[in-house]
């Protein structure tokens, strides 16, 4: 591996959030002084922890990327991984969230904003980069912000969310402690944050790891769109994809028989990587068999991705491994050594579905669906293509979640959309695992296990702080 992007040392020296804590560096601290040196504190942010350890176990999409069965994964009781996997709600989860190397690094990528936004005013330099720094870093604090709230607290619904505990939102970097505060509070502070006169300051184009106009119209797009805002995110979805969108094309699998997707994918609005520099995406995860049945018949990845040689053994998507590693029959693991999926940031495909979803339940079904069809053309075999064609609701957002699943494996979209639909009577779905020889187990649309604990040290250092799933 490579690290992609040169940051400057200073960068290290700003990162001062303990994983005891949320508190940010005092003022002073810092020797910040040029426009162009806070800008380079945007120039890359990471959100620690693959979505394959814990919240794709939790949607059904894999048992994880452990190199242990599930059934001695599962035996070891005392563990959140076994909690996921068998969907125990009796565990005391808080207890056992003894680190959060993903919430320290949220809070950590804010913190580096804050600093950005207390320097950059007094900072010496043009103008046009202050502007450019401003309007970005709200954004990037609205959008970690937006994955922390999903992540820790429950699902936004306008009629409850004053009733629902929230996170810490966090806009200095001078305070002590930090307030937990109630969920419509934290969205409140995220849209502020949103504000158009920010994204109608960003350049027109920029790195994936930067924001362009169309990065900030889509970052507000899918936050609208998670609150079930649904016809206000469809216009920013829109002028997202009025740029010149790429989608990602798989049709050179079937030559290359290799499935090479980088960092620098145009595709990627905002790429958002679980490490720095970026590992593998998917890496090692083992798919339930459950997650194997869903993908269609012609699927690229699956017919044509191979590790090295196009021979049997060394399928991307691998059985022998799959099974060595799972103890599960029909697991598939992955293998792959080219793919970098964008696991916490925003794609044009996911913000294509976004419009997708917000014109099926609109009842403009063609529409919608022609936003699909249009992304699985890149997915499947020609000769086994077949566009998707409804004529109810229903029928069309059956087509759309089950396209979206496969669509977004190893990523945040599959664990946010199923607890956003969880929320609504007519899209709540029980997940069933089936484990031959091990077991059934269910999650319900109501289980606690959709709220991640926030992490032991935070409870002891912020008084204010409660579980959000009790």
């Amino acid at each position: 591996m490579k690290k992609r992007y040169h940051i400057l040392s200073l960068t290290a020296s700003l990162l001062m959030l303990s994983s005891c804590d949320i508190e940010m560096v005092p003022k002073g601290q810092t020797t910040l002084e040029t426009a162009q040196e806070i800008e380079y504190l945007l120039n890359e942010i990471h959100v620690s922890t693959d979505p394959g350890s814990d919240i794709s176990i939790l949607v059904n999409e894999s048992y994880g990327q452990e190199f242990s069965t599930v059934k001695q994964l599962i035996n070891n009781t005392n563990t959140l991984l076994s909690s996921y996997l068998c969907y125990n709600e009796n565990l005391d989860r808080g207890n056992l969230a003894s680190k959060d190397s993903r919430y320290t690094s949220i809070y950590s990528a804010i913190n580096t904003l804050n600093v950005a936004l207390g320097k950059i005013d007094a900072a010496t330099g043009e103008q046009s980069i202050k502007q450019k720094v401003i309007a970005e870093a709200h954004l990037k604090r609205a959008y970690l912000h937006f994955l922390a709230a999903n992540l820790y607290a429950r699902q936004y619904d306008a009629a409850t969310a004053s009733q629902n505990g929230g996170i810490a939102y966090v806009d200095n970097y001078d305070m002590d402690q930090k307030q937990q505060i109630p969920l419509d509070q934290v969205y409140e502070r995220i849209l502020e944050d949103l504000d158009d006169k920010y994204i109608d300051a960003l350049p027109s184009t920029a790195s994936v790891t930067r924001c362009s106009r169309a990065t900030g119209n889509a970052i507000k797009a899918r936050i609208l769109f998670q609150m079930k805002r649904y016809q206000d995110a469809l216009p920013y979805a829109l002028k997202a994809l009025d740029s010149d969108y790429t989608i990602e094309d798989r049709l050179y699998m079937m030559d290359d028989y290799c499935w090479l997707l980088l960092p620098t994918s145009p595709n990627n609005f905002l790429y958002v990587a679980s490490s720095n520099p970026s590992f593998w995406c998917p890496f090692a995860d083992n798919l339930s068999r459950e997650t194997v049945a869903k993908f269609e018949d012609g699927d690229l990845t699956i017919d044509y991705g191979y590790a090295g040689y196009k021979e049997e053994g060394e399928e991307i998507w691998n059985g022998i491994y799959g099974e060595m590693s799972s103890g599960v029959e029909g697991c598939l693991s992955f293998s792959g050594w080219d793919t970098y999926k964008n696991p916490w940031g925003l794609t044009v495909e996911s913000i294509m579905y976004v419009a997708a979803e917000c014109y099926i339940r609109d009842n403009q079904i063609e529409k919608g669906l022609g936003y699909v069809n249009e992304i699985r053309e890149h997915r499947i075999d020609p000769e086994k293509y077949v566009p998707f064609t409804a004529s109810t609701v229903k029928e069309a957002m059956e087509e759309l979640q089950q396209a979206k699943f496969i669509e977004f494996l190893m990523t945040f979209e599959n664990f946010f959309d199923r607890k956003r639909w969880n929320s609504e009577d007519e899209y709540k779905a029980t997940i069933t695992r089936d484990l031959p020889g091990i077991g059934t187990y269910s999650i319900s649309p109501e289980s606690p296990l959709w709220i991640m604990p926030f992490p032991i040290a935070v409870m002891q250092t912020n008084p204010t702080f409660s579980q959000n799933y009790e």
